[in-house]
């Protein structure tokens, strides 16, 4: 990949004034388990319904499954270092072309990759001294994540067209991590303030808007899609984490049934949520989910 950095996105940090979020309704789901593994995530859903899942295994070692209908792929980056704990290959995204973008690990750090039709590719910030991680992607192929250099950490926008990278950072945070974009390139942020507290924020028309779900003491704007609307993952003042979906300016609260809590992660065009959560009866398990709200 040819690639520079491109660093004028500068902008106005923008508050959003969403609705009270309406109350909560219990997610339509069904559970994604995967024999063997632990720490299950679904991080990606297309229109077709693939899911791309993160587990790890016994050793603690992380592994990607692409799941159409009753095939399962293993996304395996022939790159990856090592095992263990931090090592591995993870999957974050998935468009409706079947290209999905992830991580895998490196001696040191890790790398970003897209993968297509078994074609593995690099994707790494040029002058990322600590790592990149690929988080989102649209259906052009445009790819959103984060990296770190000697500054801190990142978010960056990846133009296919351009070949080119641009560098992202909401306005008054230290770490920043850009992790959806959909086809009109709005991007989805979750961000990191002084106070170590987490935030959502929005880039649309070259604009930063803080977009946190009201009510929460931490907020995390996720996966995107056509329409706008945004999943999101938010913790209350007790400490259990939520799902959120925001649509038309008004956020709804889901939980998986029975879950102490609910991690979501990403939507598709039909409103098909995925991500994971913690059971009441097993609370240090993690299950993977896929659903809806009726």
């Amino acid at each position: 990949m040819k690639t520079k950095i491109a660093t004028n996105l500068v902008a106005a940090a923008l508050v959003f004034c969403p609705h009270w979020p309406a109350s909560a309704q219990t997610l339509q789901s069904h559970p994604i388990n995967i024999t063997g593994g632990s720490n299950i995530l679904v991080t990606g859903v297309n229109d077709s319904g693939e899911l791309v899942v993160n587990f790890t295994d016994s050793a603690a070692t992380s592994h990607c499954l692409l799941i159409s209908g009753a095939t399962y792929t293993r996304i395996v980056d022939p790159n990856e270092v090592g095992t263990g704990s931090g090592k591995g290959t993870s999957c974050w995204g998935i468009n409706n072309s079947g290209e999905i973008v992830g991580s895998y690990s490196t001696a040191v750090f890790g790398n970003g990759f897209t993968y297509v039709s078994g074609v593995y590719t690099d994707v790494i910030v040029p002058g990322a001294t600590a790592g990149t991680t690929s988080y989102g992607l649209n259906n052009a192929g445009d790819i959103v994540g984060s990296f770190a250099d000697n500054v801190g950490q990142h978010g960056f926008l990846y133009n296919v067209t351009s070949a080119t990278y641009d560098t992202l950072n909401v306005p008054g945070a230290i770490a920043t991590l850009a992790v959806g974009i959909n086809d009109s390139n709005t991007i989805t942020f979750e961000w990191v303030n002084s106070s170590f507290v987490f935030s959502g924020a929005i880039l649309r028309n070259r604009h930063y808007a803080i977009l946190n779900v009201p009510g929460m003491s931490q907020s995390k704007a996720r996966g995107i899609n056509v329409d706008d609307w945004i999943d999101f993952n938010a913790q209350d003042t007790s400490g259990v984490w939520h799902g959120f979906l925001y649509k038309d300016g008004t956020f709804t609260q889901f939980d998986v049934a029975n879950a102490a809590n609910t991690y979501s992660f990403g939507i598709n065009s039909a409103g098909v949520l995925v991500g994971g959560y913690n059971p009441t009866s097993a609370p240090t398990t993690e299950i993977g989910f896929q659903g809806h709200i009726e």
